[in-house]
């Protein structure tokens, strides 16, 4: 083989490692499961449904790398007409490669084999030129035992790093073969630490990690044991029924039929994925009633985000689609009314909020303080748009405001970075600095303007960033901010990005940034000083106090296209305001499976948050179940609820911002503060503030700043501890 094709076929891994999802129809769950509906379903979700199906069925497998089992197949159909013998191998490892996105490991194995022995190379002997090949095919042995152990024999310890107790494969033959390429890699290429890092996952799988690691490619395991904690979370979502086995996607985690319990909706990334609702019952376990709900046939989704967009006091949803896919994935977003009962309609076309156009971000804000909730997406190489909610009706007046800005959007985000009561806006792009747009008062009384303030308030970094929140992580009473690096350019090198953290080594990688508010419309970049300056690679993430001492953490869903990208999702402690500790590997939550959409939230109801986590990668064949880690935590901490309903302010008080003052046991007091909103941008938590007090032995008084147009305050005195608090604007 050439040079010239060998850089080729490093172009087209590259290039096609982003293929993605499992062809099916539109009356399936992303599981398989047959859905047969016999509900009744409305004129407008049936519009979206034959748009959707319009759109999946003339999808062109070149254009959308989620058709990996099509594309394979036509890379087949080449070899039979080729004759070039050079440009017959290419298309032996891009069929090997996209075999192995589709999920059909073997076949990619075993054409991987043929094409080396065709090239007359062994593993003692590994030039440059062929590397490329046997690191295919070490994944591709990995991703066999993932899928004949952790996918076909799963278990709550499964994939779970470190890899211990029932986590360990059963059926050794993958990550056995794996380790014979990996020494055979790195005898040659001592200095691969992406290699290094996955041998060492190879051995714990296998229960041999690290005794029988060669001690010079062995990663301490120390770096397992260094942080300490007495947080207890376990994986319960297939006993609790909720885990749903898909690819890329997100959740809504929200009561939904207003019967006190949370439920969850979840999507799947793939063309024909259908969405599922999943209803909590009252012993807490979750029912499938996707059928029911009158949703059967609304597919797909990377994202979703939810509001009561028409103040009926039913939490309703868009579900984002195209993200990733370029100018020609021209899918339209959804809205989704909640008409209560569990029944849902999809209205796009009928809130004038049809948008064919790449996206996986929006955030809603009531930006204007009318009392109802506006929407702002933004896409993928299109105009952002901004959609106005007059009465449930909406229009785009984002030209209009200067918002319609063209860029590669991967997060967006309200907050009130100046405490004047509007929500401002931020923008995270990759590959261009990020923006920041404050929210002002215009000329004409009740008009608002946005000013780029992003160079001046100093956080238009990373350049290569993905999802991004506003939170006030130190209890000051100002909107702190939160965006993670998504270095695209080292997809290749997630893994040896790992092993450079766990050996200590500088990063190379794209880093977050941790800015703190400094109440004057500037920022201060303070990752390094609070010890989050970490390359993580999160796609997923949202926040919550999950031991309840009053101050917030966060939860990052982590991973790239590739399979070699089997890194820890990571659990973040918020230590007293001061700094951040990683606690992943203590509480167990170190998933190395891709991580999208997180919410925290009390799902089973017993005053501490828990985990909700989608889970699965951006190429077909790479499923993997959603994950619920259940908080069993005693820490003796109290909590509060506090569930918000607006009357001038939008229904659902988004904006509203809480100042729950405590007494401690000194007789000192402390503020605790809270916005109400779903969280980050790739993910959507409970409505309902659920806020930790630490060891506080009363509540002196909680004030409620209402986002309406005279920014009414209420306080409230005399309020138990550990209650949920159900406060009407007004009343």
């Amino acid at each position: 083989m050439s040079h010239r094709s060998i850089f080729i076929i490093l172009f087209l891994i590259i290039h096609y490692s982003f293929s993605g999802q499992a062809q099916m129809k539109s009356c399936c769950e992303p599981d398989g499961t047959i859905l047969v509906s016999s509900v009744k379903q409305t004129p407008g979700t049936l519009k979206m449904i034959r748009i959707l199906d319009s759109i999946n069925h003339h999808a062109n497998p070149e254009d959308f790398y989620v058709m990996n089992a099509q594309r394979a197949e036509g890379f087949k159909k080449k070899l039979l007409t080729e004759k070039d013998p050079g440009q017959r191998i290419n298309y032996y490892f891009q069929y090997a490669n996209e075999s192995l996105n589709a999920g059909n490991t073997e076949e990619a194995i075993k054409i991987l084999k043929q094409v080396i022995a065709v090239m007359g190379v062994s593993y003692q002997n590994i030039p440059e030129q062929y590397k490329l090949l046997f690191d295919q095919l070490a994944i591709s042995f990995m991703r066999k035992g993932e899928l004949e152990n952790c996918a076909a024999n799963h278990s709550p310890q499964s994939c779970i790093i470190p890899i211990q107790g029932a986590g360990i494969h059963i059926l050794p033959s993958g990550s056995d073969s794996a380790i014979i390429l990996y020494k055979a890699i790195l005898d040659k290429y001592p200095d691969d630490l992406q290699s290094r890092y996955l041998l060492n996952v190879a051995y714990m799988t296998l229960g041999k990690y690290p005794a029988e690691v060669p001690k010079q490619w062995l990663i301490e395991s120390g770096v397992f044991t260094k942080n300490k904690s007495d947080i207890i979370l376990k994986d319960v979502a297939g006993k609790k029924g909720v885990d749903m086995n898909g690819i890329s996607g997100s959740c809504v985690v929200e009561d939904l039929d207003n019967d006190g319990l949370l439920d969850i909706i979840a999507t799947s990334y793939g063309l024909n994925d259908q969405i599922r609702y999943m209803h909590q019952q009252k012993d807490g376990t979750f029912k499938t009633e996707t059928v029911s709900s009158g949703l059967v046939g609304i597919t797909g989704g990377l994202n979703m985000v939810h509001a009561d967009y028409n103040n009926d006091g039913l939490a309703d949803f868009v579900i984002l689609r195209g993200g990733w896919w370029g100018k020609n994935a021209k899918f339209p977003l959804s809205l989704i009314r909640n008409n209560g009962n569990g029944y849902f309609e999809d209205i796009t076309l009928e809130a004038g909020i049809y948008s064919p156009a790449p996206t996986q971000t929006a955030s809603w804000g009531d930006f204007n303080n009318d009392g109802w909730i506006d929407l702002f997406v933004a896409h993928e190489n299109y105009p952002c748009q901004l959609f106005i909610n007059n009465k449930g009706k909406f229009k785009d007046i984002a030209p209009k405001l200067g918002l319609n800005i063209t860029a590669f959007a991967k997060g967006c985000v309200w907050g009130d970075i100046n405490n004047d009561g509007y929500p401002d806006l931020y923008l995270s792009l990759l590959g261009s600095p990020n923006k920041l747009f404050l929210n002002k008062a215009g000329k004409v009384p009740g008009e608002r303007i946005f000013e780029d303030i992003s160079k001046a308030a100093g956080v238009e970094e990373p350049i290569r960033s993905f999802p991004t929140w506003f939170f006030d992580f130190d209890n000051d009473g100002w909107q702190d901010l939160f965006v993670s690096g998504y270095d695209t350019k080292r997809f290749s090198q997630v893994g040896g990005d790992a092993a450079r953290e766990m050996l200590g080594m500088p990063p190379l990688g794209e880093l977050p940034r941790l800015y703190h508010n400094n109440g004057n419309n500037t920022f201060t970049d303070v990752s390094e000083a609070y010890g989050v300056n970490k390359v993580n690679y999160a796609m997923g993430c949202n926040f919550g106090d999950i031991d309840n001492d009053g101050w917030l953490d966060y939860y990052l869903g982590t991973g790239a296209p590739d399979y070699t990208s089997i890194v820890p999702n990571k659990l973040y402690r918020n230590i007293d305001g001061k700094k951040f500790e990683d606690i992943t590997y203590a509480t167990n939550t170190g998933h190395i499976q891709k991580g999208h959409g997180v919410a925290f939230a009390d799902i089973d109801n017993d005053g501490d948050q828990d985990i909700y986590e989608v889970i699965g990668g951006a190429v077909e064949g790479d499923r993997f179940r959603n994950v619920l880690f259940e908080n069993s935590t005693v820490t003796g901490n109290h909590w509060l609820k506090l569930r918000l309903e607006g009357t001038t302010s939008n229904r659902s008080a988004i904006g509203a911002k809480v100042r729950i003052k405590v007494k401690l046991a000194d007789g000192s007091f402390r503020n605790y503060y809270h916005i109400a909103s779903t969280g980050a941008s790739f993910g959507s938590k409970p409505l309902t503030i659920e806020a930790g007090l630490g060891k506080a032995v009363g509540i002196e008084e909680i004030e409620i700043k209402w986002p309406n147009a005279r920014q009414t305050v209420e306080v409230l005195r005399n309020v138990e501890m550990d209650k949920l608090i159900v406060k009407k604007e007004g009343k």
